[in-house]
Parts: C-alpha cells; structure tokens; sequence
C-alpha cells in the first residue's frame, strides 16, 4: 500500500493534478448554478460542525428568542 511518505512531491503534484481534472470532468456535466450549489455544500459540509459556511445576521426576533431562553 503505497502511503503519503512513498510519494515525492512531483508525483503529489501530478496526483493533484489528475484529482482535479476528474473533479472538474464529472462537474462538467452541471450547470453553472448548480456547480455553484455543489460547491457551497462542500464548503457547509467542511466548515460543520465548527461554523457556518456563511454567516447570516441574527434578526431581532431570533436574538430576543436566544435570550428568553
């Protein structure tokens, strides 16, 4: 099993290289829009549970209620 230490750096380099076109030929076949959407779920997924890919003010009614609470 070949692991991370059996790589030289042009070799990680062509590996990322190739992950990235196959990437990139499968998400070919997705609209702009919905490339978009793929990526912003990648994004939440790696950012959960730490915090929210995007941040979205609190409204008054949300802060009043955390409050209460």
């Amino acid at each position: 099993m070949t692991t991370v230490h059996d790589v030289t750096p042009d070799q990680l380099r062509g590996l990322e290289a190739a992950g990235e076109a196959a990437l990139n030929a499968a998400l070919s076949r997705l609209s702009a829009r919905e490339r978009e959407a793929y990526w912003a779920s990648v994004r939440r997924a790696y950012n959960a549970p730490y915090n929210d890919a995007v941040k979205k003010p609190r409204t008054a009614g949300v802060a009043a209620e955390a409050r209460a609470v």
